[in-house]
């Protein structure tokens, strides 16, 4: 498992946690629901996700920024005076190097935890905007599950909430500059975690 050494406040997150409740204030203006960039940012996930669950793996890779930053951290039970309970060190700490790594053996015959590929469905909601910290950035929230069968397997289930910040980049399309996956299992009892969120 890699250390998690994230800046405090950076895009909107509140001491590398969780996303601060200004950054989700009813205030944030030009992302409240019913707005064309509200719109456009819900559009935007929901397409990811269908590229997810049609393992088109190369075309979701695309969505991101060369800068990166996709992790999950591990969950711990906690008092609520304690904190949120994540840790600092996480299942994955991924950057776009590592992700094409991964990117490249799930589109081959050799990555035996994917062969053959699991049958996935992405669900996003409760999906709150607000602008970033920068220029063209957006800190987005996202309640998500992730429904996982693969061969005569039971169903598995993912459940939490992602923290991403969406970038504009040069030619004015978004790109996932962040990722943090805050799962709601303390213990993950799938498998693996081979799979992509």
């Amino acid at each position: 498992m890699a250390a998690l050494h994230e800046p405090s406040n950076r895009h909107g997150w509140s001491q590398g946690r969780t996303m601060s409740a200004v950054a989700l204030s009813p205030a944030a203006s030009g992302c409240s629901p019913g707005t064309a960039l509200y719109g456009e940012i819900l559009e935007f996930l929901y397409r990811e996700a269908e590229l997810l669950d049609c393992n088109r793996y190369s075309d979701w890779l695309a969505l991101f920024a060369e800068d990166i930053r996709y992790d999950m951290p591990v969950r711990t039970t906690q008092f609520l005076s304690s904190g949120a309970g994540f840790q600092e060190v996480a299942f994955f700490d991924d950057n776009i190097h590592s992700l094409r790594t991964r990117i490249r053996r799930l589109e081959t015959d050799t990555a035996w935890a994917e062969t053959p590929p699991s049958r996935t469905r992405h669900f996003v909601s409760n999906v709150l905007a607000a602008p970033g910290a920068r220029a063209g950035e957006y800190a987005v929230g996202v309640n998500f599950m992730v429904t996982r069968s693969r061969g005569d397997q039971g169903y598995q289930f993912f459940t939490g909430r992602r923290e991403d910040t969406l970038r504009r980049d040069s030619s004015g399309q978004l790109r996932i500059a962040r990722r943090r996956i805050l799962v709601d299992q303390t213990v993950i009892t799938a498998t693996n975690l081979s799979i992509l969120f």
